[in-house]
């Protein structure tokens, strides 16, 4: 009885089953519905290539070292200091001439009877420091007597202002057509030795014989160096409508490293660069006057403050940073030619050499260019062809969706499974020891006080005025050992060129970019080893991840 009763249930079954088959049968979707309706010149194909060397060996990019002086180095309101000594990158070495300006009204007679000088300190706020900050250095303080290189430098076009813009290649030593604007040495000072890095300070100078002899002049005593008039007592040159007086006779310091700091650093990473906020960064002197009765008997105390920026000033505040590298040097193999990077002035050839590693260093030191080779587009026009060949739909070009460049660090590997245990512990240290940020430029020079020319992703400018993140990125990715930037933008500008062109790579503007610091850390003193273009077998350096692209597409007729 109980078989005939599950024999009934499952004949009863068997109706329900054909029905529902009928209705699976009768909702089967047509996904080509309306295909045809589509204009033919807006179909469309989504997909995906990436572009690395171990799936197209092919060297998509080429990478050379680059390094120019123009790069803007004065007024931007934070004045460098120090030297570093660093296995791969020689020397480094960065002082900065500053105008000054007297923080306090004086009134008449304030420095009263024979004035005493007590000491002089130079006072400093110190925004960002290296490493190396125990290692004690010593600064010669230099005061500058000469002062054409501002007065007798054309008005900016369109102006009457005179232009204040100078780079990299100014050298105190022969601003003035030639001849340096340097007189003796006022002071030195030394900065260093501690173990948590300073933040504000004050310390003491020694002054020289010149030294106090300027320090007579800021109190208006009798001296034979003043430089346009005997001031002597006249306290007109403090008034506060006699900027142009102050200026053209004091017309500025010029702090630098010592040569025996400079020579006693051999030891990687020892030394640091300081960086100073000029508006809160600048020297005091300290003194006492007498009784005019009874010159032996102390009358009062006196000082004066002098900053090297006011933004309540309309004149003044011109700074200029100077760093020279010694990249002779350098002891590590992977020292750099500066010859090989140097950029070549105009209407010279271009003979730099590419070069397997990508290096990106601030204060005007050396970084890379890369220029993409007739091959990433020939694997672009592959990816098309081939879909042609399989759909026969006959596509001719590329909307991108997203272009991702990765930049990897030497111990790195495209796959990080693959990072061998002995080599995780160098390539964190590599991460931590680097910029946190790169940036793309289509033109790394700041000529005529032009902001850099970033590619289109990376509006650094929009980023900063609006407070948003880019997706650009650009950032160190941790979890992969590398540099990551979404070139989406320029990538579409370049084949859109490349197509206008003809297919003419030859003719081609857009298809070198430089890597470089993040446009508001030019200055740093950081810097980063990296993974450049494809190299080959046997090569002196192998690169086991060059330079990779992720591309996400649309394919258009």
């Amino acid at each position: 009885m109980m078989l005939f009763n599950k024999l009934r249930h499952l004949f009863r079954l068997i109706p329900l089953l054909f029905v529902t088959i009928g209705l699976v049968n009768c909702t089967k979707v047509d996904d080509t519905l309306g295909a045809n309706m589509i204009p033919d010149n807006q179909q469309m194909k989504a997909g995906f290539i990436s572009l690395r060397a171990d799936l197209n060996p092919k060297k998509v990019v080429e990478t050379r070292l680059y390094q120019t002086d123009s790069i803007k180095s004065s007024n931007i309101q934070i004045g460098y200091l120090g030297a570093h000594y660093n296995d791969t990158l020689g020397l480094r070495s960065a002082g900065f001439f500053s105008q000054y300006t007297n923080y306090y009204m004086v009134d008449s007679g304030y420095f009263g009877y024979r004035p005493i000088f007590d000491s002089a300190q130079i006072i400093i706020t110190v925004e960002s420091y290296g490493i190396d900050t125990t290692t004690v250095q010593t600064f010669e303080v230099y005061e500058v007597i000469s002062n054409k290189f501002l007065t007798e430098k054309p008005p900016v076009s369109g102006k009457n202002e005179r232009d204040t813009t100078f780079y990299l290649s100014f050298d105190p030593q022969t601003a003035d057509n030639g001849t340096s604007i340097l007189g003796e040495k006022l002071f030195t000072f030394t900065l260093g030795g501690e173990t948590n890095g300073p933040s504000a300070t004050a310390v003491t100078m020694q002054p020289t014989a010149a030294g106090r002899d300027f320090v007579a002049r800021l109190m208006l005593q009798p001296s034979d160096n003043y430089r346009t008039k005997n001031y002597a007592a006249d306290y007109s040159i403090y008034s506060t409508d006699s900027l142009t007086q102050w200026f053209d006779e004091f017309m500025g310091i010029y702090i630098k490293p010592s040569d025996e700091t400079n020579n006693a650093l051999n030891s990687s990473s020892e030394g640091t660069i300081y960086g100073l906020t000029l508006s809160s960064s600048g020297f005091a002197i300290y003194g006492r006057n007498r009784d005019k009765e009874d010159p032996t008997l102390i009358k009062d105390t006196i000082g004066m403050n002098f900053f090297f920026f006011d933004e309540l000033c309309e004149q003044g505040n011109v700074s200029i940073n100077t760093v020279r590298h010694d990249y002779d040097r350098a002891i590590s193999p992977a020292k750099i030619n500066i010859a090989d990077a140097k950029e070549p002035t105009s209407g010279q050839p271009d003979n730099r050499p590419t070069t397997s590693r990508a290096y990106v260093s601030g204060l005007g030191g050396v970084v890379t260019e890369i220029k993409f080779t007739p091959a990433f587009f020939e694997a672009l026009e592959q990816k098309i062809e081939e879909e042609n060949i399989d759909s026969n739909k006959g596509f001719r070009s590329f909307a991108f969706s997203q272009v991702l460049m990765s930049i990897y660090f030497p111990e790195s590997q495209y796959d990080w499974e693959s990072i061998k245990p002995s080599g995780a512990g160098v390539l964190i240290d590599q991460m931590n020891q680097a910029p946190a940020r790169l940036g793309l430029y289509t033109n790394y020079k700041n000529t005529s006080g032009t902001v850099l020319t970033a590619i289109s992703d990376y509006n650094y400018i929009y980023e900063t005025t609006y407070e948003t993140a880019l997706a650009y990125n650009g950032y160190v990715n941790r979890s992969r050992g590398c540099y990551v930037m979404d070139i989406t933008g320029h990538v579409q500008i370049m084949w859109n060129e490349y197509l206008a062109n003809e297919k003419a790579w030859d003719k081609l503007t857009k298809n070198t970019i430089y890597l470089g610091p993040e446009a508001y850390s030019l200055f740093t003193p950081q810097f980063t080893v990296l993974q450049g273009e494809v190299t080959d077998a046997g090569s002196a350096v192998e690169n086991n991840a060059p330079i990779r692209f992720d591309i996400s597409y649309n394919m258009v007729k």
